[in-house]
């Protein structure tokens, strides 16, 4: 199905190729319950990549559907890395559909360093700069509540 303009956006930092391959091959994202956004729910993810991205850095490249969400540890996500500082800490896992290539980069032509962005499909198919993302158009505003009640619908399994 095609994204709607007003469906939500999260676009999230991506700092190396080996997480955005797991978000390609295994489905799913991580986010430090302590590091998280207060407008966490979204219909899609967006990856922002990185400087470790190459030619490919500083910019929006893919993005994929939102399935649900859960609470888990480093430790279950990564059991390879069980003995990592963090592995009891608590994330999220969003699990996600499969990741879908934007029609043309959204490149930043000037900000390097984000954490999340919540903006609206639409949004990001008309910005061309990131910066762009920041303020969605009214008229995709869903009333007051472009975000809803946080987690509202979406399982935390």
């Amino acid at each position: 199905m095609e994204p709607q303009d007003i469906d939500r956006v999260l676009v999230a930092i991506v700092n190396r190729p080996r997480d955005l391959e797991i978000a390609r091959r295994q489905g799913w994202y991580r986010v430090p319950l302590e590091r998280a956004p207060q407008q966490l729910a979204a219909d899609y993810l967006a990856f922002y990549q990185t400087a470790a991205f190459g030619a490919e850095r500083w910019s929006v490249r893919c993005f994929a559907a939102i399935l649900r969400y859960r609470i888990v540890t480093r430790r279950e996500l990564l059991p390879e890395e069980a003995s990592h500082r963090r592995a009891d800490d608590r994330y999220y896992r969003i699990d996600l559909g499969p990741l879908q290539e934007l029609p043309l980069p959204l490149p930043a032509a000037r900000l390097r360093r984000i954490s999340f962005i919540a903006t609206t499909f639409g949004q990001l198919r008309r910005a061309h700069d990131v910066r762009e993302l920041w303020h969605p158009a009214e008229d995709e505003l869903l009333g007051d509540d472009l975000w809803g009640a946080g987690l509202a619908g979406k399982s935390l399994l």
